[in-house]
């Protein structure tokens, strides 16, 4: 059902089946492809903790540009970098499960197994950092 392998009770009861919505996230180059969805748990394979952790085996994205900014200026402050660019793209529905977090526009999505980013992610705008 999932492209990944999920931990127990992963994703969590709250968590919603994604409706059509735009979101941002920060890539690391300026183009569309599978490489800038790669959930933390593929990302660092020997990291026990990611193995274990839920929302490592979803995607994050943000509700906002100044969401996503905001994200991208903490990382850089721990002198660590994420990435070079934000996407803004819009997403079909049904590709998978969302929580959204209000407070801090931080959302996690957990793909379904059938999901093609080409042709059910839409790139609709890239800005440089």
């Amino acid at each position: 059902m999932y492209k990944e392998k999920l931990p127990n009770h992963c994703p969590p009861q709250m968590a919603l089946e994604n409706e059509s919505i735009v979101l941002y996230r920060i890539f690391q180059r300026n183009k569309l492809n599978d490489h800038e969805f790669i959930p933390y748990n593929r990302l660092y394979p020997d990291n026990q903790r990611f193995q274990q952790l839920c929302e490592a085996f979803a995607v994050s994205f943000f509700l906002s540009y100044d969401h996503a900014l905001q994200k991208y200026q903490e990382i850089l402050r721990k002198n660590k970098k994420m990435g070079s660019f934000i996407a803004k793209l819009k997403l079909a529905p049904g590709i998978g499960k969302l929580t959204i977090n209000v407070h801090t526009g931080h959302c996690n999505l957990w793909w379904y197994e059938h999901v093609k980013i080409d042709s059910e992610v839409k790139l609709l705008e890239i800005t440089t950092l």
